[in-house]
């Protein structure tokens, strides 16, 4: 009978343990190298991710705010909330003349013809407004509700010939006076408000509200057929005041800063922006 030798008998304990160690050290390694390489993904996927929504809050806000009324853009903070609230504008007109004291009071004001059948959403026209006292005060004399515009013109009826448009307000049984003149007689046809809200971590924006007696902040409502808010963001932090408005002067136009802190998976995230709002009352 042939005797094995001692490399013929198979492993030794001390070759086993070795094997064991290594195996676990390489899993281990290999499991590391793999949640690493997992976490870098999703943790890219979660920035991308938050970079689309900033980038998409931001253009929206750009081109909303630009489009506002002059002097709308105000900052309103309560009941846990920090808005930015502003007023649309649906179209703009020059008119030839407008009721102002000495003037007699009148209820029809004549526009140079423009796309008068354009004009959605609108059922108010606001003259020279300064501040947003004048524009969120609705007895002050610069912004009146109207009844119709005739005729209807499309881009394509605007020539020489073509008639001038008669605004007819929405009081005709009462006559009215606007405050002043605007220098460029400029009128401005306007929609509801619109404001953009954080509270706690989400961004919302708000249309057709009502504002808080308390602190003129949007109070959320349903209609019967949609809800008067939209989310926008989540993931926001709210220690820093996101907005800020910084008037208009004599060499500038108003500016709307924005300042939005994101944070996820332990980090921030901040994205930084300036609107010019370039309309002049």
């Amino acid at each position: 009978m042939r005797i094995l030798s001692a490399k013929e008998k198979g492993f030794t304990l001390v070759e086993l343990v070795t094997v064991i160690v290594i195996l676990g050290v390489l899993a281990v390694s290999t499991t590391s190298f793999i949640q690493f390489g997992t976490k870098s993904y999703t943790d890219a996927v979660d920035r991308e991710e938050i970079t689309t929504t900033a980038r998409f809050v931001i253009e929206r806000l750009n081109r909303e705010v630009r489009n506002s009324l002059p002097n709308s853009v105000r900052v309103v903070n309560g009941s846990g909330k920090k808005c930015l609230e502003f007023i649309p504008i649906a179209q703009s007109a020059i008119y030839l003349d407008i009721p102002v004291l000495p003037e007699p009071a009148s209820n029809t004001i004549t526009l140079v013809p423009f796309t008068s059948a354009l004009v959605d959403n609108s059922s108010s026209v606001a003259v020279y407004a300064l501040n947003a006292n004048d524009i969120y005060d609705n007895n002050n004399g610069v912004i009146h509700g109207f009844d119709s515009l005739s005729p209807l013109l499309n881009r394509n009826e605007l020539n020489d010939s073509s008639p001038a448009v008669v605004l007819t307000l929405a009081t005709p049984a009462n006559p009215i006076h606007f405050r002043a003149d605007s220098p460029t007689s400029r009128i401005y046809f306007i929609e509801p408000a619109v404001a953009y809200c954080l509270e706690n971590d989400e961004l919302y924006r708000y249309k057709n509200y009502a504002n808080s007696a308390v602190d003129n902040t949007p109070i959320r409502s349903n209609n019967g057929v949609e809800n008067n808010w939209s989310l926008m963001a989540e993931n926001l932090g709210n220690t820093v005041l996101p907005f800020n408005v910084v008037d208009v002067t004599l060499r500038r136009n108003a500016l709307v800063l924005i300042q939005l802190h994101f944070f996820i998976n332990l980090e921030n995230i901040i994205f930084s922006h300036e609107i010019q709002v370039p309309n002049v009352p």
